[in-house]
């Protein structure tokens, strides 16, 4: 494809800052969950907390994977999702500070979705995006001109 760099060079500039938001959100999502559990849920029955702290692990890990595969697939709209779910855990996260928490075990949860706000939103995801688009709209030309034929 004209004006398209091979797949390891696209991979090497841009899988980084991918990965590294993936990772961010990752945390962001474990660190609000087991906080949650310590914090919100100190008073629940132990299994209950489990289960309910389980729950919400699949939630949050769908969430995360639909949008970054919506991402990777070439839809803009994936985005909002994904910075959604990073700022609804620092939003969840940030009222612990009433609770007596390890200084560094809530500071690094209010930091992963912060740093995972600023890798979204960085210049070389917002380029990798923009590639990812003209990529789905070149498969989609490619698909219509099958159809047509």
């Amino acid at each position: 494809m004209k004006g398209f760099p091979d797949m390891g060079s696209f991979l090497a500039r841009y899988f980084p800052v991918f990965i590294g938001t993936v990772f961010m959100a990752i945390f962001s999502g474990s660190a609000a969950v087991s906080m949650a559990g310590v914090t919100y849920l100190r008073g629940v029955d132990p299994a209950l907390k489990s289960s309910y702290s389980g729950a919400a692990i699949l939630v949050l890990v769908a969430v995360l994977v639909f949008g970054n595969v919506m991402i990777a697939r070439g839809y803009p709209w994936a985005t909002r999702l994904v910075a959604g779910y990073l700022v609804c855990c620092l939003l969840f996260v940030v009222p612990m500070i009433q609770y007596d928490l390890h200084l560094l075990v809530y500071g690094s949860a209010v930091l992963f979705p912060l740093l995972g706000l600023l890798l979204l939103n960085s210049k070389r995801h917002r380029e990798m995006r923009h590639r990812l688009l003209e990529i789905r709209r070149l498969r989609q030309a490619v698909v219509a001109q099958r159809k047509a034929r």
